[in-house]
């Protein structure tokens, strides 16, 4: 059965974002950010939880791409230091902060491009 086309204006595509904004050093493939804070529970003598509060919020960011330069930018990026990124998720209850680089992860394939995954915390009161 053939594929039915349908123009995207007439499904509608206010407010919609596609793609991905250019990262320094990479072909950035995907990227994605996880908004948490700790939370700490309080239950009465019943054992039932009565009170809770979340404190202390951070956003943990992963971009995965191909590597397109030996230095500068994400493939420069080193565990415990600061990483300057295009590509931020504001609004999600983390929108400032220093964002530093946990770990990162290089892949060199026989049959693919070398690739880079990297790892990192935004820290709403460290700059």
């Amino acid at each position: 059965m053939p594929a039915t086309l349908v123009a995207a204006s007439s499904i509608g595509t206010t407010g919609v974002t596609w793609g991905l904004t250019a990262e320094t050093g990479i072909l950035l493939q995907r990227t994605n950010a996880k908004t948490t804070r700790e939370k700490n529970s309080v239950r009465d003598q019943n054992g039932d939880i009565v009170l809770n509060s979340y404190y202390n919020p951070v956003q943990t960011i992963s971009l995965e791409g191909v590597t397109k330069a030996t230095t500068g930018g994400v493939v420069s990026a080193t565990p415990g230091v600061l990483l300057s990124l295009a590509n931020t998720f504001p609004n999600n209850g983390v929108n400032a902060g220093g964002i530093y680089t946990d770990d990162v992860d290089v892949a060199r394939l026989n049959t693919d491009f070398q690739k880079i995954t990297v790892n990192a915390t935004r820290y709403p009161l460290i700059a």
